[in-house]
């Protein structure tokens, strides 16, 4: 998306405050290009030029402080507000982009800011569910349990004693996340079009992919029909708790779910007051993220510590149904294929399974790829499962998928990131706990589920239908391809991604090459018109000549001038 320049000009000052941030944090060098082509184009709107900030300014400038790179990237998000807060924690789940010390900082995000005022809250309720708050609920805490840049949670009684917390959005937020993702999206196609990186990583399209799960955050109706449809899955199951949703309480700014009383799972202190065994807690906490993966394909894809409350009867309540990932059934087939792969150290299944996820580029080295594969594989070949830390395959998995400049599918990113997160707690809980151990029997169940008859049956009932379909169109789509060549109206569009950048480099080359044979003919044409020319023709019929001549030469510059120019 390349942003119309009456809304570059409507956005100017949110351009000026980002572009002002990352280059006191020291990214002016990574700016730089397309701040300074979108001060362009806004100076070409006014009329006028804007202040061009000093050289050094937009250089890339060392951080200030011994603070390190990445911890000034942490910074500069969260001085930028709640657009680039939840960029920076998307990212963070990123592994296959960003190195390992980015990760971590990143992870550190803080959402917290200071609390709205109540009066502006109060107003967000009764205009979402059109009612006075006291006609709403009994009593509601005028400070919050917490509040976050998006919005803040406040503890309620409904008018019939139940016991709520209501989580609502932050006044004029939507507008703030709204005019910020068309900026992204601007500078994500400039980048795209100047710097290759930019190209090979897809930054538009990651982009589209974060401004996609932003706006379902926002949209907090999605998230009760997320925290409904996870007590569906869990309803038979009394080791997990997931609070009721109120919906007459309940719009797309305004969320009201049933408020769980407990202790923070990685409270060890208050689970030790309480009496609640550790070790079992994190077998549990274990096998409910497994049995969302494996058995369900929809699992809890923020799974911090912050996020569940151990209950008086031990049951594990789970909060915040924001961020949840998707595992559809191609993705599962795919994923246990090549753990099978893993298990033969067959490398070049392995790396054919990468390739057949989209994770691979077109100038992908599968050589290479296949013999980083095979020296991990044999990092880990041998030893205990239980001696195998899980988060440290993941970490060295991202930096083989880094190396080869492969993206992974969003959703996979999500699933390696709350992985790491639950065995995390595991061992937090447990250190001597033994995240492979828990997962063997689902891992069993799914592996037997690919060789039952009932699994290839659904696979193979509709082919037959698919391949009558496929019979019946063949024909028609067969007589247009013939009906076309007979015409010689077969055209085959080729696309190029870096043609447009060679064409320009190319057509700036030969202008300037024009330029200067036009400049060297021209000064050798005065030379043999100086020489030729002898008194007393040279004072009237030379000057003609050379007059002419130079006049010639410079309209000639000017033109060779607003070409080059124009074709930058």
């Amino acid at each position: 998306m390349v942003l119309p320049l009456l809304a570059r000009r409507r956005y100017a000052a949110r351009y000026r405050q980002i572009t002002r941030t990352l280059v006191a944090h020291g990214f002016g060098g990574l700016i730089a290009p397309l701040e300074l082509r979108v001060r362009d184009r806004l100076a070409s709107m006014h009329g006028h030029s804007m202040a061009a900030a000093p050289e050094d300014e937009l250089g890339d400038v060392p951080p200030r402080g011994a603070r390190t790179r990445p911890v000034h990237l942490r910074l500069a998000l969260e001085e930028l507000g709640p657009t680039f807060i939840k960029l920076g924690q998307i990212l963070s789940t990123r592994a296959d982009l960003l190195p390992a010390d980015y990760i971590a900082e990143l992870v550190k995000l803080q959402d917290q800011v200071p609390p709205a005022p109540f009066p502006e809250i109060a107003a967000v309720i009764e205009e979402e569910l059109g009612k006075p708050v006291d006609a709403i609920f009994a009593e509601i805490e005028p400070h919050p349990l917490a509040a976050a840049s998006i919005g803040q949670v406040h503890a309620a009684r409904l008018r019939d004693g139940t016991e709520v917390v209501v989580k609502v959005q932050r006044p004029g937020v939507d507008r703030v996340i709204a005019q910020d993702l068309v900026i992204l999206a601007d500078l994500a196609g400039l980048a795209a079009r100047r710097v290759k990186i930019a190209r090979q990583h897809d930054f538009p399209g990651l982009v589209a992919e974060f401004s996609w799960t932003l706006r379902t955050e926002l949209d907090f109706v999605r998230e009760g029909h997320n925290a409904d449809r996870f007590a569906q899955i869990f309803a038979e199951d009394d080791r997990v708790r997931i609070p009721r949703v109120y919906w007459m309480q309940t719009t797309g700014r305004v969320l009201t779910l049933e408020r769980l009383r407990g202790v923070r799972i990685d409270d060890l202190t208050g689970l030790a007051a309480v009496g609640h065994e550790r070790r079992e807690l994190a077998q549990r906490a274990a096998q409910i993220f497994l049995r969302e993966v494996f058995e369900v394909g929809f699992f809890h894809a923020d799974p911090h510590p912050g996020n569940f409350l151990v209950l008086a009867d031990g049951t594990i309540g789970a909060l915040d149904f924001g961020m949840v990932g998707t595992i559809d059934e191609r993705l599962r087939e795919r994923l246990l294929m090549t753990l099978i792969a893993v298990v033969e150290r067959d490398a070049a299944r392995i790396a054919d399974d990468v390739v057949d996820l989209g994770a691979a580029g077109p100038d992908l080295n599968r050589e290479a790829l296949q013999r980083d594969i095979s020296h991990l594989l044999a990092q880990y070949y041998g030893r205990p499962l239980q001696e195998i830390p899980v988060t440290q395959v993941i970490q060295d998995t991202m930096a083989t998928v880094q190396r080869h400049g492969l993206r992974l599918p969003a959703e996979l990113a999500l699933l390696a990131k709350a992985v790491a997160m639950n065995e995390a707690l595991g061992r937090l809980l447990d250190p001597t706990f033994d995240v492979t151990g828990v997962a063997e029997p689902y891992v069993r169940r799914a592996l037997r589920g690919l060789y039952s008859p009932g699994f290839w049956w659904q696979k193979l009932r509709l082919r037959p239908l698919e391949v009558m379909l496929l019979s019946a169109a063949l024909p028609a789509h067969v007589q247009r391809l013939f009906t076309r060549l007979e015409r010689n109206d077969l055209t085959f569009r080729i696309r190029y991604d870096e043609l447009p950048q060679a064409l320009a480099g190319l057509n700036g080359m030969v202008n300037r090459l024009a330029l200067a044979i036009l400049t060297a003919g021209g000064g050798v044409g005065l030379a043999i018109l100086y020489q030729s020319t002898q008194p007393p023709v040279v004072s009237w019929l030379g000057l003609f000549f050379v007059a002419g001549f130079t006049t010639t030469t410079l309209v000639g510059v000017l033109l060779i001038v607003v070409i080059w120019r124009s074709g930058r």
